[in-house]
Formats: structure tokens, C-alpha cells, sequence
């Protein structure tokens, strides 16, 4: 912004229009979502210029016909700017008016910090004002999905596809379906998510939109990791990477790279490459320490305590999980905190400590109840199952094998199958 600011005015440009200048700068490197462009404000005449240039005398000479075209095309051309400006602001800015900035400003940084009833309250002031302020819309779905409350979570994804078709804005419209899907992946919908990343991936690159383009790519390799297909998965997230690597200039692409790098680490780990994985996981921590982003480590400290875990780590891998639960906790993430406690549980399990992990499974099984987390509750169901038949107490793991069934009858992955040739074992005589 400085530097824009100063170029403009030393060329002899108002204070106003080098606020201006400086501004649109901002918009055209960070994107509309980045919105410290609107912290800039002048105080005094716009007006004044600092810096005047030297202006010499007027040649006196007859206009006649082509000087009389060459003004009209000029008052053409000053129009055509000023409706282009006009435009711009339109399709890029959602309002004119600053409050609602500083309202959505607020509305974030309560968001980052877990106030998630402050964000809704702030957010529903938006909306009343400015209808058509895009970025409201994924605030308070992504808030709602933090509160476990996916159904409110969807109805916002799709307020939010429909005001950019309503706006022919072609690059939100891509991000609403990548996040309508994501929401549908998250409920184990996979045909439902599959179809709107595809609509997403159209979108993206019929509009050379190389940032939502490779968003989308990690989602649908997420997707095939859930199908194990993980050769496929792979091959998108290098697909995604390099077009993030090309553009690490460009904060979004750069924080995209980071999660790249994760999810690789996610697929060599179901891979069993233990030493890949942690590698991956390392890199991705870099750059979102760089970035100066906390939230998102919170599944990084899991999963490298999971790689503690694979090596019997175990006062290790309890050190990364209470890091990660604690980012967790602070968000106010209720879905990833009952998949916090059940991988905890999951952890004294495997320390043979099968008390603390009752304990922990009743715990993330009470929390994954009070929000619409199917996908968790399945998991934490399945591991009371696996918990209880470990005890010998095979109507308990009966029980909870079959709740677990439920819902992964409804859900188009192996853990069906796992669940159903659990329960058969408990038929079988013991030994």
C-alpha cells in the first residue's frame, strides 16, 4: 500500500486518488477476502496535492474538425474508465460502506478465536445491511460447520452460490460448490460431493481460476484417500502442488501449498511410509508457522502423534494430541474435538490403559451427540466395540458395533465391511 501510495504521489496525484491507487493494489495482489486494503483511511482534503507538476503553456492552434473528434473520443474514453471503475466495484467490492469492513473484521477475529455465537451475532448485522456481501456467507457456514451444526452449515454454502451467480461472480460461485461439497464429503455423501467438486473444476478453469482450481484438486484427492484409492490421490495433490509452488508469491496459493503438503503426508502414512510422512508433516508445519497460522496445526500435532504411535512412542504421541486438543478446544471446534478424544482413546488402547480409554471414547461419544457428527460418532461407536471386546463383554461391543453399522451402511466406504466382520467374530466360540 506505501509503496503504491508514494509512487502515485510523486507523480503529482491527490492524496485521495493515491488512498485509491493503494488500495485497488491491495485488492488486485491479496484478493477481496484479505481485507486490510479497507484499514487505510485519509484524514483531511483528498484533494491536495503534495507534489505539483510542471504544466507547459497551451499551444494555440485551430481544433477544426479533428480536434472537435479527438475531445469527443477523449470524454468517450474518460466514460469508458469511469464505467469500467463503476463495474469493477461492483463485481469486486461487496459495498461501499466501511462499516460493514469493520463489522466483518470484527466477525473474523472472532471467528479465530473460537467465539462462534459473537460471529453469527456479527455476521447477521452484515447481512441485514449488505445482502450482497459475499464473504459473510462462508464465515457463518464455516461456523456453523465448527458448531457441529452442518445443516445450517449447507443452507450458508448455498446463500453464498447463490449471491455470486446472482453477482456473475464466477470465482466465488467455483469456491461455494468447493465448500458445498466439502460439507456433503464431511457427512460421508460422497456422490452428492463428488458432483459439486466436478461443477467446481469446470467452473475453475473455464475461468482460468488456477487458486480454486487446485483447492479443489486436494478435496477430490481427499476424496479418493477415502477410498483408498491412494495412487489417485497422490497424483492430484502434485497436480495441486505445482500450481501452488508456481504461485507462492500469493498468501492463498502459498497457505494451499501448506496443505498440500499435509494431505501428502496423509497418503504416504495409510501408505505406511512412515519416514515420508513425517517429512511431508514437517514441511506443511514450515510453512504454516511462516504464515504465523496456529488453527491449522491442530491436525499436524495428531497426526505426528499418530506416527509416535505407529513406534510406541506413546508419552510422545500424548504430548502432540493434548497440542493439538488445546487448538482445538480454542477454536471451539466441536466435530474435531470428539475426533480429538476418540484418538486419545484410540492411544490408551494401545497402552493397555483401557480404563482412561473408556474414559475418553464416553467423552468424545458425548460431545460427537450434542453436534451432527455421524462420521465421528461411527468412528468412537466402533472403537467402544473393539474396546468391549477386548474386555469380553461381547453384548456391550455387540451394541455398539451395530450403532456403528447404522451409519456407515449409509456411507460409501470399506468400514461397513470392517464393522460387519467384527460382529461376526463375536459369534465365534472363544478359544
Amino acid at each position: 500500500f506505501a509503496k503504491e501510495f508514494y509512487t502515485q504521489l510523486i507523480k503529482g496525484r491527490s492524496m485521495g486518488e493515491c488512498v485509491r491507487m493503494g488500495r485497488l493494489k491491495l485488492l488486485e495482489k491479496h484478493g477481496v477476502a484479505a481485507v486490510s486494503w479497507a484499514s487505510y483511511i485519509l484524514y483531511g482534503d483528498p484533494n491536495f496535492v503534495l507534489f505539483k507538476t510542471k504544466t507547459s503553456p497551451p499551444k494555440l492552434r485551430f481544433q477544426g474538425w479533428s480536434g472537435m473528434y479527438r475531445k469527443l473520443a477523449l470524454k468517450l474514453s474518460l466514460s469508458a474508465v469511469a464505467l469500467s471503475i463503476c463495474i469493477y466495484l461492483y463485481m469486486m467490492l461487496p459495498t461501499i460502506n466501511p462499516n460493514t469492513y469493520f463489522l466483518f473484521r470484527k466477525s473474523n477475529a472472532s471467528f479465530l478465536k473460537g467465539r462462534n455465537q459473537e460471529v453469527l451475532q456479527l455476521s447477521s448485522q452484515i447481512i441485514k445491511k449488505e445482502p450482497s456481501f459475499l464473504a459473510v456467507y462462508p464465515l457463518i457456514a464455516d461456523t456453523y460447520q465448527k458448531m457441529g451444526k452442518s445443516n445450517e452449515a449447507l443452507k450458508y454454502y448455498f446463500e453464498y452460490a447463490f449471491y455470486s451467480q446472482k453477482k456473475q461472480d464466477k470465482k466465488n460461485l467455483a469456491s461455494a460448490y468447493i465448500k458445498i461439497g466439502w460439507s456433503y464429503h464431511k457427512q460421508g455423501e460422497y456422490p452428492k460431493a463428488l458432483d459439486f467438486y466436478n461443477k467446481a473444476i469446470t467452473l475453475s478453469r473455464e475461468n482460468q481460476d488456477s487458486l480454486n482450481e487446485a483447492i479443489v484438486l486436494r478435496k477430490l484427492a481427499v476424496w479418493h484417500m477415502d477410498k483408498e484409492d491412494y495412487d489417485k490421490a497422490m497424483e492430484l495433490l502434485v497436480k495441486s502442488s505445482e500450481i501452488n509452488r508456481q504461485r507462492q508469491n500469493i498468501y492463498e496459493h502459498r497457505y494451499n501449498l501448506a496443505c498440500d503438503y499435509f494431505d501428502m503426508g496423509l497418503v504416504f502414512c495409510n501408505k505406511d511410509d512412515f519416514a515420508a510422512a513425517k517429512e511431508f508433516y514437517q514441511k506443511s508445519q514450515a510453512l504454516f508457522e511462516k504464515l504465523k497460522l496456529k488453527n491449522e496445526l491442530s491436525d499436524y500435532y495428531f497426526n505426528l502423534g499418530e506416527l509416535c504411535l505407529f513406534d510406541k512412542q506413546y508419552q510422545e504421541a500424548m504430548d502432540y494430541y493434548s497440542r493439538g486438543l488445546k487448538i482445538d478446544q480454542a477454536s471451539g471446534d466441536m466435530p474435531s474435538i470428539a475426533a480429538d478424544y476418540n484418538m486419545i482413546g484410540e492411544l490408551y488402547v494401545e497402552m493397555g490403559n483401557l480404563e482412561k480409554a473408556e474414559e475418553s471414547f464416553n467423552q468424545a461419544l458425548s460431545i460427537s451427540s450434542q453436534v451432527a457428527a455421524q462420521q465421528e460418532s461411527a468412528a468412537i461407536y466402533y472403537n467402544l466395540g473393539l474396546l468391549y471386546k477386548q474386555k469380553g463383554q461381547k453384548n456391550k461391543a455387540r451394541d455398539y458395533f451395530r450403532k456403528a453399522q447404522e451409519i456407515y451402511r449409509l456411507i460409501d466406504t470399506n468400514d461397513y465391511q470392517e464393522v460387519k466382520e467384527e460382529l461376526l467374530s463375536l459369534n465365534e466360540p472363544v478359544d
